[in-house]
């Protein structure tokens, strides 16, 4: 089974393009075999906070998410989700401060719910019913996607690399105005990401994360991209599940 870390490179201003950066750098440092485009459609919905909740510790918080991965399965991903929201000063700052992956890491190992629905439709009505039917219990976030992206074979890696766009097609109700491929940064974009799947690993094999984590590292720091959220592994769940899990912690980008 192959093991894989998502990295998600963030616009941080209106005239970047971190998608193009990364296959810019992908281009110049091996030679790629291309492999069919991919997409992407994300919907995040959250929990109503409690009014009676302080501010001066760390906080339980619950998301449902709604993924359809083109590349994984004929299928949608329903998820719910729970994190550890740290503390709040006074400001409104978080009291103490985490690397971005340490914080992802351990927001990974709260429990989580995963469940499969046929994708196209029948996604579509579960989406309207959860804002028709729901909306008390789940407050929407927002819409994000990837139309077009690339992906491509680089010896021992397949690495997939998208535009992360608000909204996206089939948004709907969820969130987010129809977004179409192609263009940058902009005032539609969210930033970029990158999936590294490491297929050294022989079928049958058990992973042993830690020496997969730094491989894949490997690849990723050799492409001198820097700032990106990372998750590598999420300990824990059934055998299918990581990935999935893996996109709704990456994709949980927007509260």
């Amino acid at each position: 089974m192959p093991a894989t870390g998502l990295f998600f490179l963030p616009a941080t201003a209106t005239d970047t393009i971190p998608h193009q950066t990364l296959l810019t750098s992908l281009t110049q440092n091996y030679n790629l075999t291309p492999l069919p485009s991919w997409t992407l459609s994300h919907r995040l919905f959250r929990e109503p906070t409690s009014p009676q909740t302080t501010t001066n510790s760390p906080q339980k918080q619950r998301h449902l998410q709604i993924l359809t991965l083109s590349h994984h399965h004929p299928h949608t991903h329903v998820a719910i989700t729970s994190s550890t929201v740290p503390s709040q000063t006074r400001a409104g700052t978080p009291a103490s401060s985490q690397s971005a992956e340490t914080a992802v890491t351990a927001a990974a190992s709260d429990a989580a719910t995963l469940i499969s629905i046929p994708a196209g439709a029948a996604t579509e009505e579960f989406v309207q019913l959860v804002v028709a039917k729901l909306g008390p219990l789940w407050q929407a976030r927002g819409a994000v996607s990837v139309v077009g992206g690339l992906g491509f074979e680089v010896g021992e890696f397949r690495v997939r690399v998208g535009e992360v766009r608000v909204g996206g097609a089939g948004a709907g109700a969820g969130g987010g105005g129809a977004v179409g491929g192609g263009g940058g940064g902009g005032a539609g974009g969210r930033g970029a990401v990158c999936e590294v799947e490491w297929v050294g690993v022989e079928d049958g094999e058990e992973v042993d994360w830690d020496e997969a984590g730094r491989v894949i590292r490997g690849f990723w720091e050799a492409l001198g991209v820097k700032g990106a959220r990372t998750v590598i592994a999420v300990p824990g769940l059934k055998e299918g599940e990581g990935g999935v899990r893996q996109w709704c912690e990456i994709l949980r980008i927007r509260g």
